[in-house]
This record gives C-alpha cells, structure tokens and sequence, in this order.
C-alpha cells in the first residue's frame, strides 16, 4: 500500500473519531440547557457571591490590618469567585442531571493552589527566618473554603468558618508577638 494512501486512511479514522466526539460534546451541550436555568437561580447564585464577597474581605481586613499582602479585595475575590465556581457547577448539574459536581471544587482547590504558592516566598535577608507567606497562603485557601460552603448553600457554616479564621488569625498574632515569631 503506497505511504499516501495510509496518510489518508489514518486522516479518515481521525476524521471519524473527531465526528464521533463532537456529536458526543453537542449531545451533552443539548442536555445542558442554560436558558432553562431560571432568574432566581441565577440570583441566588449573585447573592451568594455577595455574601461570600463580605466574609471575605473581613478575613482581608484582619490581614490588611496585620500589614500582610492578601487585604480585602484579594480575599473578597477569592471568596465570591470560589461561591460563584461551585454555585455554578451546582445548577449546572442539577440542570443537566449529568456530570460531576466535585469537579468544580477540585478546580478550586487547584486555581487556589496555585495563587497560595504564589504568596509563599522565600526571604533570604540575614536574621530572617527563611520563607515567608505561608500563613497568608494558608489563609487564601481557608477563604476559599469560606466561599465553597457559601456557595453550596452553607451560609451559616460559612459565616462560622469566617469567625473561626478570624479567631486563629488574632489569637496566634498575639502570641507570635510575644515570643518574637512572625509570618
């Protein structure tokens, strides 16, 4: 068989498997209806963005006012985006009545991953204790759990998780005051 003729039989098994997963990915577009998702859905989604947004930027506020880097905005943004992610991924499964729900925590808990690791520095000035962050890294992450349980519906466990990490925050700060130790 000349070697043109395998090129094209391999181009025409390509052309079929692509046909073969397209019509898959429009079969489960078509299940996914998004016009159908309703306007309170759609509010309830904003208004958990807006709570999620508040506990937040208080847990910024606690690191703003301790003169680290994450304040108010990035911990308000993490917390509603995180609310906004799952919330979505939510509906969309419920909507759709096809998928897996948890796979819009694990891209949570991979984005903030990543920007928690972007926080997390190394200090090499003399007297210094070598790396830096990790608490604000740490508190970037826990924020984003505060966000996962407000958009799921856990406002209340939210609002407890917010006033829990506000309590780790203040408390620790004082005794790393008193024996010297910082973050």
């Amino acid at each position: 068989m000349p070697t043109h003729n395998l090129v094209f039989a391999h181009l025409i098994i390509l052309y079929a498997h692509f046909l073969v997963i397209h019509a898959q990915f429009k079969y489960h577009l078509a299940m996914i209806d998004m016009h159908s998702v309703d306007l309170w859905q759609q509010a309830v989604v904003i208004i958990d963005a807006v709570i999620a947004a508040i506990l937040g930027s208080l847990i910024g506020w606690e690191r703003d006012r301790a003169g680290k880097s994450a304040g108010p905005r990035t911990m308000a943004l993490v917390c509603a985006a995180s609310a906004v992610i799952v919330a979505i991924g939510a509906v969309m499964d419920i909507e759709a009545q096809y998928g897996d729900p948890t796979r819009a925590l694990h891209a949570v808990i991979t984005g903030i991953g990543f920007l928690g690791a972007g926080l997390i520095f190394t200090n090499t000035r003399a007297g210094s204790s070598g790396i830096g962050g990790v608490t604000t890294a740490a508190t970037v992450f826990t924020t984003a759990a505060v966000g996962v349980a407000v958009g799921l519906g856990f406002q209340v466990a939210g609002a407890g998780l917010t006033v829990v990490i506000l309590i780790i925050l203040r408390s620790t700060q004082v005794i790393e005051k008193t024996t010297n130790r910082h973050d």
